[in-house]
């Protein structure tokens, strides 16, 4: 099995291990919510005890799907990062001694493959979970709720494409004018 398979599939992990700790933050705000509603209206305790349990499911499992996906998540960036140090290296050795500025050109090296951890824990890992959880999200509430499903997809269109967008476009405006 190839390297890029490998972690490819421990990539897919770690995006499945943050969309489940993620739905699971949705479940518990759920069901939480309805265990405080239905519990105001004072119904004998059996009445309760499936949202209880829920909420401990939902709260152990997010805690735990979140561990998976940083320690995944981390596992692929670190060995990304190894490996584009090491062609790095590869590269370098055979253009013989760095001249006296040397110390900026490893600088700038050891940032810049740093920053391939930061592409996958950083941005990503989280854009993946997001993605899933926002469609998981939008499919349940349009069992529930259809009118509400169109309002939440508006609403992450709106803040996951739209402003983003928009902040960027901003961004490439103002570094144009500096």
């Amino acid at each position: 099995m190839t390297s890029s398979v490998i972690w490819n599939r421990r990539l897919l992990i770690a995006a499945l291990a943050g969309s489940a700790a993620d739905l699971a933050g949705l479940g518990l705000i759920a069901s939480a919510a309805w265990l405080i509603t239905r519990a105001a209206q004072q119904p004998e305790l059996a009445a309760l005890s499936v949202a209880i349990v829920a909420v401990r499911a939902f709260a152990t499992s997010r805690g735990v799907f979140r561990y998976a996906e940083r320690l995944s998540g981390h596992d692929v960036a670190l060995r990304a990062q190894a490996a584009t140090r090491e062609r790095l290296y590869d590269s370098l050795i055979p253009a013989g001694p760095l001249s006296h500025r040397g110390a900026d050109l490893l600088s700038r090296m050891v940032d810049d493959t740093d920053a391939v951890q930061d592409l996958l824990v950083r941005c990503l890992l989280p854009a993946v979970a997001a993605l899933v959880t926002g469609v998981t999200a939008v499919v349940i509430a349009a069992f529930l709720l259809p009118l509400a499903a169109v309002v939440l997809a508006a609403g992450l269109a709106v803040a996951g494409v739209l402003l983003p967008a928009a902040t960027a476009a901003l961004a490439r405006r103002s570094t144009a004018r500096l």
